[in-house]
Formats: structure tokens, sequence, C-alpha cells
């Protein structure tokens, strides 16, 4: 999920070109992974592009998963997480089957954690609130994947984002990348949004 994780960041940067949003998470992901360890983080970075345009985070889900190789095994399990979905009427009864399915994988292999955000974007259906539920109860990498889908569910519906989750945070980022310094987080929007193609 090393790769997987780093997703969002190269969709904010393209927003609504998840073409562009891809060629940059390949450019980031070949750094440290190969092949479906790439398409992962090209996943991410395509449902935060596509949530710029598509407001409905079933129909951007769909669109995203569509995006994959065919080929791939990341598109199996994709979809096999979307089918799950659809065939359930319940979020607990369709994480069992992925579970089932990805058993051997270990909780931060990229698989069970692309089904996760597949299961928590469908049944959270475009709710902030019950999106970070979801992504929190099936466990795996949760951190990384709320991360992730958080922030496609938070740029297609940002008034959906109540202040408490955004009260505790304030507007102070801490960073070491360098050295230790405290950085304004809505700068940093800022300057992200500036350099977005």
């Amino acid at each position: 999920i090393g790769a997987q994780m780093r997703g969002a960041i190269c969709g904010m940067v393209a927003p609504g070109n998840p073409k562009e949003a891809a060629r940059l998470a390949w450019l980031d992901g070949e750094v440290s992974h190969f092949n479906n360890g790439i398409i992962g983080e090209i996943f991410n970075a395509m449902l935060v592009s596509l949530a710029y345009v598509e407001k409905d985070a079933r129909t951007m889900l769909e669109q995203c998963i569509n995006m994959i190789p065919k080929t791939s095994e990341y598109y199996s399990v994709a979809k096999f997480a979307l089918d799950m979905a659809k065939q359930e009427d319940d979020w607990e009864k369709a994480w069992r089957h992925c579970e089932k399915k990805l058993e051997k994988y270990n909780w931060i292999h990229a698989y069970p954690n692309a089904a996760a955000e597949v299961l928590a974007l469908w049944f959270g259906n475009g709710s902030f609130d019950e999106t970070a539920y979801l992504i929190s109860m099936a466990g795996q990498d949760v951190d990384c994947n709320a991360a992730q889908i958080l922030t496609a569910a938070g740029i297609m519906n940002p008034q959906g984002i109540r202040n408490e989750w955004t009260d505790p945070i304030g507007d102070e980022l801490k960073t070491y990348l360098r050295r230790y310094r405290s950085i304004s987080i809505r700068d940093l929007a800022r300057r992200t949004a500036a350099v977005a193609v």
C-alpha cells in the first residue's frame, strides 16, 4: 500500500483530469513499487481527480474502476469488491466476501485495502461521516485508506465535513520535512491548488 497511500495528491493537482492524475501517480509510484502496486496509486489518484467533476460517489467509483487495466489483478480485486457491494445490501456482508477472497494477503497489501476503499465509498454513498465510519470499521491500513477516500469524499461534498472533524485540527500542520516547522493548512491548500494543471 506504500504507493497506493500517495495517490490523492496526484488527483488534487489534476482536478477533473484522471488521465493526468494517473500519469503523475505512475511517475511517483514507480520510484518504490511495480505493477499492481503502481496501479493502486493510480486508482486513488483517479478517484480524487474525478471527485472534482463527479458528485455521485457510486458513479465516480464505477468510472474509476472502469479505467483500471482490465487485464490487471488489481482490476479483478476492485471489480470483485464492487460486485459484492452491488450484490449485498449490507457492507459487512460484502466485506466478508472480500475478506474471504483476499485472506492470503496481509493488512498492508494493496488488495484488501482497495476492497475496503471500494466498499466504504459505495456504502458511504457521498456521506463523509458514513464513509469515515465504514473505512475505519473495515480495518486494514485505516489511516492510509481514510486519507485517500475521505479526500475524494470531501472534494465531492465539502459542506458534508462537519466542524467536529476540522476544529480539532485547526489550521496548523507540523512537518519534519527538511526541518521541524509549522505551516498553515490553508496556505498549503492554496499552494497545492496553484500547481494544479
